[in-house]
């Protein structure tokens, strides 16, 4: 009687293992770049958001007041500093927690002790980029870096005011960019993850967040 041998394989060869952890390699490299591409459109998502907000908070207070602050158009205010953000958080327009609560629920005077040292707004209102690493990180100061680029003070909200109350904004007013005129009573921006502008530097916005349709700059 004759007897069949069989060759039973066992496992994988080197080469074939090779070629698994090089699939496996690619597949991770993909996903990673799908969700930093996803993280990347959040980020922008909430930046509009964000500016869109303001700008509203803005507009509701000139309708309320009639003026802008005075004290905002005599010491040049065009970012959302803690000063700016106390006249939100006192006047509830803004979701905002840059300064403490008195035992009346009243906001503290506006002094360096009575800043909410535990808020992400202890800087002003910071965009999405500042935020992120200003949570990672609760020792920074308004100098320090953020990773994307520039510093956490770079990474505040700006904002234009209509200081003639004309119904425009322009260079005059510091409106970023050449030859720039916008129909507003005021405009808010996100300066996106590197903390630049990009109307000064570029001429166009290439990843900041505006509260305006571009176009009408001109």
């Amino acid at each position: 009687m004759t007897k069949t041998m069989h060759n039973t394989r066992q496992g994988f060869t080197l080469v074939e293992m090779l070629v698994v952890i090089g699939i496996l390699g690619i597949l991770s490299a993909a996903l990673l770049s799908s969700f930093s591409h996803v993280q990347r459109a959040a980020r922008k998502s909430q930046a509009q958001s964000q500016v869109s907000e303001v700008a509203a908070a803005f507009t509701l207070l000139l309708q309320k007041e009639r003026l802008w602050p005075q004290e905002w158009l005599d010491q040049n205010k065009r970012e959302m500093d803690e000063e700016v953000c106390w006249v939100f958080q006192d006047s509830k327009l803004l979701d905002v927690t840059t300064y403490l609560y008195d035992s009346n629920g009243k906001v503290k005077p506006k002094s360096d002790s009575n800043i909410n040292k535990q808020s992400l707004d202890r800087f002003g209102m910071l965009d999405p980029w500042g935020r992120r690493e200003l949570k990672k990180n609760q020792t920074q100061t308004p100098s320090a870096q953020v990773s994307t680029g520039g510093t956490f003070a770079d990474h505040r909200i700006q904002f234009r005011l209509d200081e003639d109350y004309d119904g425009w904004i322009d260079s005059s007013e510091g409106l970023p960019g050449k030859g720039g005129k916008v129909r507003a009573s005021v405009v808010v921006w996100s300066r996106g993850p590197d903390g630049k502008d990009d109307l000064e530097t570029v001429g166009k916005p290439i990843d900041d967040s505006l509260s305006w349709p571009y176009n009408s700059r001109y």
